[in-house]
């Protein structure tokens, strides 16, 4: 029996109907195994065009009189197609329609009985978003983010001098930045692996350097000792005497030197562990005060000494805690000219939960642009007076280490011609590092040598800030 006009009508729109459901899923599968595999052409050449013209899609355009039905039928026979721009007679873009808006449009039969011999123009997207060939991906993406919600759901269009060139989805432009950031991201990684490798090489030299130097210095500083106090016997002539004596002088300079590239190599390795104790911050501000006034005494320099009859303990590093005091106090009347003054301080705050140790000199002073290059390692400030004094441009860099590795920090007020004050300020309670803090540290300690050794180190009077 044959099927009456009805019958017919209404299997075509079960046809259209299914045809349509098949479309609405099907643009997810096929257009994401189309950007997977544009993902790995991505990843796999060298370089790939980051403009909105390499990643338009070269679909025919359609005019403004075609109608809805055909735009629809173009749909489904292309499950990849994203959206068709419309075009007047010159090529130049009017409109857009986009995919997944027109098939759901047409998936409601009233939509469909109403639009399907009707031109385009009258469900087109009027003045979409048009992006020139030539901008870069990363611009793109911010001129569909400041276009809001149209782009994200129907696309773009690409043109070439003002005509026609494809059309684009925000899908696409968000795959090709992914890809890009993931790019960049493996080039940071490489990046940081080869300064961290290049680092853990440095900081083993610095060690194993140091360590062979130890040896030689220890002999020179020893015998020369022995020359210096006559020791078998008296030098035949004087100027011999007065060699030896500089040639003790430059091994100590050149073993505090040491000790600090291996406080360097250490802090680098293993973030060089503290051992804490409870400190009177009092006797360790006299001790580091009577360490250094042969040297101001030498310099012509006043040291005074300005601290409070009681303080309470601390908890801290004594020997990393009197270097701090030492590389100040040394710096201090180093760039203090004769007949200035050098004073140290102590302070605890009202609640006691931070102290402060203040080194005031009346020397050099530093610009601001200058402080930070004082704070570098082996940052050395190009002035007269700091030229005629030998330094290595440590003690500054590993006194904030020093500091820092206690929970506290250095603070700095320098003004040139008027002098320099150095505030360290500790917590009055530094928390003990872990133990995965501390691995291998034992081995390090090896390398550091003796504890007299380390005694002459922790005097680094010779030290630029």
């Amino acid at each position: 029996m044959a099927k009456g006009p009805l019958s017919m009508r209404h299997a075509r729109e079960q046809d259209l109907d299914r045809l349509i459901e098949r479309a609405l899923a099907a643009p997810a599968d096929v257009r994401g195994g189309r950007m997977a595999g544009l993902d790995d052409h991505i990843t796999s050449t060298h370089r790939p065009d980051w403009h909105a013209g390499a990643i338009a899609i070269r679909a025919t355009p359609i005019g403004p009189e075609t109608h809805c039905l055909d735009v629809v039928d173009l749909f489904i026979r292309d499950p990849a197609l994203p959206a068709l721009a419309v075009v007047d007679h010159h090529m130049k873009p009017i409109g857009l329609v986009g995919r997944t808006q027109l098939l759901y449009e047409f998936a409601r039969p009233f939509i469909r009985d109403l639009y399907a011999r009707r031109p385009i123009r009258e469900l087109m997207t009027t003045a979409p978003l048009t992006i020139d060939e030539g901008l870069g991906i990363e611009g793109l993406g911010a001129e569909i983010t400041a276009a809001g919600g149209g782009p994200f759901s129907a696309g773009f269009v690409v043109t070439s001098a003002g005509r026609y060139l494809g059309v684009g989805t925000a899908l696409d432009v968000m795959r090709r930045l992914v890809a890009r950031m993931a790019e960049r991201n493996r080039a940071l990684d490489l990046a940081v692996e080869e300064a961290e490798r290049a680092n853990a090489a440095k900081s083993a030299f610095l060690a194993n350097m140091s360590h062979e130097l130890r040896t030689p210095l220890n002999a020179v500083l020893g015998f020369s000792e022995i020359i210096m106090t006559q020791m078998l016997g008296a030098i035949g002539h004087p100027r011999y005497l007065e060699y030896v004596h500089d040639i003790h002088g430059s091994a100590e300079h050149l073993l505090s030197l040491i000790n600090d590239l291996l406080d360097i190599a250490k802090a680098d390795a293993t973030g060089l562990p503290l051992d804490l104790e409870p400190l009177d911050p009092l006797m360790l501000a006299r001790e580091a005060a009577r360490m250094i006034a042969p040297r101001a005494d030498q310099a012509g320099v006043n040291l005074v000494v300005d601290l409070p009859e009681h303080a309470a303990s601390i908890r801290g590093d004594r020997r990393r805690l009197r270097q701090i005091l030492l590389n100040l106090l040394s710096n201090a009347v180093k760039f203090t000219p004769a007949g200035g003054s050098v004073q140290l301080g102590f302070r605890a705050d009202t609640v006691g939960r931070n102290v402060r140790f203040t080194v005031t000199d009346t020397g050099i002073g530093m610009s601001a642009d200058e402080i930070p290059v004082a704070l570098s390692r082996f940052g050395q400030i190009d002035s007269s007076l700091s030229r005629r004094h030998a330094g290595t441009g440590l003690g500054l860099p590993l006194s904030r280490t020093f500091a820092e590795l206690h929970g506290g920090r250095l603070d700095i007020q320098s003004a040139v011609g008027q002098g320099t004050t150095i505030a360290v300020i500790l917590p009055a309670t530094t928390t003990p590092r872990s133990a995965a803090d501390d691995m291998d540290d034992a081995g390090m300690d090896e390398i550091a040598g003796l504890d007299e050794i380390d005694i002459l180190g922790a005097f680094t009077a010779d030290q630029a800030p």
